[in-house]
């Protein structure tokens, strides 16, 4: 009986329900095809095999035998010697294929005769020896081929089996062995029905891929290594094809029904004159967003841009000028981030940038922040000045999504930190233009579609651009990779426990910093002790720094538990200077901007990744002095695991956030930053983001084309490829376009 990919674990020959349950606890497998989705990690090569009947004398060393075991003798040989404990042998006879009989030996693995019954087809490497006119082979590898049935003749299985040099080895467990899964693999491969491909041929052909059957055999059974890597490359396309289709379905679903605002730029109004009050010449990079941007805010179609850059590269400038656009016209605009900090960051940079326009001077433009510490009285005022058009800008958290924020006229919105606010947040965000007195009013006289802002969404956080095309493949992406003039490079040091005696050096030279009027931001990786976790806690450093090290400095604390009165007044003080030294956990560590701070120190840098460690940098270097940053690591970890080292290596060695990005990436491996990125996606088992560049662009290219010609799959022609996306986002496509992004 030829067995279903949707057939259960148990259908498969040898799955009983014990085996099944071991298979679902060990590896979550359920189905047949769970089970033939377990992809091999790696490949051994068992080299080529000896010939045991030809080869005589000359056989002895090292050798590939591959025979069918006969059968299982098993002895417990008494203790000699000093040897105080019974040795258990496990003797299996074992004929090649030419009649020629050879022994293997295992010890203490009473479970062997179990495992590999009489009838296996075995492949052993190991050393080959000749003892008393018997050949034989001690605690050999062994892999297991397949199964000899009744009736065949064991030199044409051998034969169908033996060239298969490249042995997978599969994630696996003490219970579990790569063996004895690819046991079960190939007994699931030998019964399956030839697989139905989702794929419509002509896609085959056009882009070279293999078979979705052929593939999900070769890969477990290929000739060569070159196969292998073939057979990886169309599953590796069939994962990342399945992203980008449930992307762009989630924007075309989103935009379904609706129009775009004319924001296109103006050649006089408030943001040309904004760029012209500038004190200096943006960059070439930001020229060529601000030219995208433009194109975007004017198409037909609501914006849906991503913005990138490393920490300092202006986004804050792209932002703005895109914000005015949408003045330009009448219209407001919103710019949301995802903390109090950075929502006060942001409205103070807005003031100072657009004070030669005269921001919230009688002619000038209206600019206001609301936060959720944002009194009643004047949370009230907002919301009604909102409603009524007379606020032009507005910065804010969450609590611009609450109910009863509503807008006259919503045309551009900026979303800071993209990664921080689920998909469904920034739907609400856009939604709140259709909820205005003229949307009202539109829908009143029978428009048919309503009008969405245009949305810009922004991150600092450097995302490798293969990386940058999966996760946010519904977004087009524009890449700030140019710094703007007079960024003061960052001095980098790491600084291990054998250094230890270099924290006092490291103590004056913050004395010597303030007494020239700069800041010092410390950082910790806990509010407060854990016995849990062994880590610096900003309640003990901060402790420490004003009573036994800097007693005649201001040393202030900021974390996350405090009010967000206390939070801002513990900032007012460390920019003044009233207190240089700033004790925090990672509050600060987008956003924040304080030019004088020119030292940041690191407590227990191996518990943060590289991105957050280069984000916490760059609250540094931002003024006209030259700036340092200090790692301290394996002061409570001691020793460092090597790919802690490595990380914590890449961040003293390099200040560019993108080549960091890269690093990660290689360092991490895809499936930890992809797991927490876009919750809702389907999972890469094969796909290599940082290596399959050309397939990420394929795929998301023919995504774009397929969705903008059927935006649902409804064509009878797509009918595989929606019951596919279907099948590998849980709940469906109508409950990911709702799903939170992180």
């Amino acid at each position: 009986m030829s067995l279903r990919l949707e057939d259960p674990v148990t259908a498969v020959p040898g799955v009983g329900a014990a085996l099944a349950r071991r298979l679902h606890e060990n590896f979550g497998l359920r189905t047949v095809r769970d089970l033939v989705e377990h992809y091999p990690r790696r490949y051994d090569d068992a080299g080529d095999l000896t010939d045991l009947a030809g080869a005589g004398a000359r056989a002895a060393g090292p050798a590939t035998l591959v025979g069918e075991i006969l059968a299982w003798d098993s002895r417990r040989v008494e203790p000699r010697g000093k040897r105080r404990r019974f040795l258990h042998l496990s003797i299996a006879e074992v004929r090649d294929r030419s009649g020629a009989q050879f022994t293997i030996t295992f010890f203490n693995q009473r479970w062997r005769p179990q495992r590999l019954p009489p009838g296996t087809i075995v492949r052993c490497s190991g050393t080959l020896e000749q003892r008393a006119g018997r050949w034989r082979m001690s605690a050999p590898d062994i892999d297991e081929l397949g199964h000899r049935a009744h009736g065949d003749e064991l030199a044409a299985v051998v034969d169908r089996l033996a060239h298969r040099r490249l042995v997978p080895l599969y994630p696996a467990t003490d219970e579990l062995p790569s063996s004895r899964l690819a046991a079960l693999i190939a007994a699931a491969l030998d019964q399956l029905a030839p697989v139905e491909d989702w794929l419509p041929a002509a896609w085959l052909r056009e882009h070279g891929l293999w078979s979705l059957d052929a593939a999900l055999r070769g890969i477990h059974r290929p000739e060569s290594l070159p196969e292998a890597e073939e057979a990886r490359c169309r599953l590796a396309f069939d994962e990342l094809l399945t992203i980008q289709l449930g992307l762009h379905w989630r924007r075309a679903h989103l935009e379904a029904d609706t129009v775009g605002l004319d924001n296109r730029p103006l050649s006089v109004g408030w943001a040309r004159r904004f760029l012209v009050a500038l004190p200096f010449a943006p960059t070439a990079a930001q020229h060529r967003a601000l030219a995208g941007i433009g194109e975007d805010l004017a198409a037909p179609v609501p914006m849906h841009r991503l913005l990138q850059g490393d920490v300092g590269s202006g986004k804050t400038l792209v932002a703005v000028w895109t914000l005015l656009c949408a003045v330009d016209h009448g219209r407001q605009a919103a710019l949301m981030a995802p903390t109090e900090v950075l929502a006060e960051q942001h409205h103070r940079t807005l003031s100072d940038l657009l004070a030669p326009l005269g921001v919230n001077l009688p002619d000038g433009l209206r600019l206001e922040l609301l936060t959720s510490s944002t009194t009643l009285r004047e949370r009230r005022r907002i919301l009604a000045e909102l409603l009524s058009g007379q606020v032009d800008l507005i910065v804010g958290t969450h609590a611009l999504l609450e109910e009863g924020v509503r807008f006259a006229d919503l045309g551009v919105v900026v979303i800071d930190e993209q990664h921080r606010f689920g998909v469904s947040q920034r739907v609400r965000l856009r939604e709140k233009a259709t909820e205005g007195p003229l949307a009202e009013a539109a829908l009143a006289v029978g428009s048919a579609r309503p009008s969405l802002p245009d949305v810009l969404v922004m991150t600092a956080t450097p995302i490798p651009r293969s990386l940058a095309l999966t996760l946010y493949g519904d977004l087009d992406v524009t890449v700030l990779d140019e710094l703007p003039p007079g960024r003061q490079p960052i001095r980098t040091q790491l600084i291990q426990p054998a250094e230890a005696h270099r924290r006092e050096r490291l103590e004056a030279f913050v004395r010597r910093e303030v007494a020239e009027g700069r800041r010092v931001y410390v950082v910790c990786p806990l509010i407060e002790n854990s016995d849990a976790v062994p880590a610096t806690s900003v309640l003990a450093e901060h402790r420490r720094l004003s009573t036994e090290v800097f007693p005649d400095l201001e040393v202030e604390l900021l974390h996350g538990r405090m009010r967000p009165a206390d939070k801002e007044r513990a900032m007012a003080r460390f920019r003044s200077g009233q207190a240089p030294v700033l004790v925090s956990t990672t509050v600060i560590e987008v956003g924040v901007d304080v030019p004088e701070a020119s030292l940041m120190i690191i407590e227990d840098a191996e518990r943060f990744g590289i991105s957050q460690l280069h984000q916490l940098r760059g609250r540094v270097g931002r003024g006209p002095h030259a700036s340092y940053c200090v790692l301290f690591a394996g002061f409570t970890t001691w020793p460092l695991e090597k790919r802690t080292l490595e990380r914590l290596e890449a961040v003293a060695a390099s200040s560019d956030g993108f080549d960091l990005a890269e690093r990660d990436l290689a360092i991490r491996g895809t499936g930890q930053l992809f797991g927490t990125a876009q919750s809702g996606l389907p999972d890469l088992k094969l796909a290599r983001i940082a290596q399959d560049l050309q397939l990420v662009a394929m795929t998301r290219k023919i995504a774009r084309h397929t969705i903008a010609a059927d935006p649902r799959l409804e064509d009878p022609a797509h009918a595989s490829l929606r019951a596919e996306l279907l099948r590998r986002y849980e709940g469906g496509l109508d409950a990911f376009a709702a799903l939170q992004t992180g």
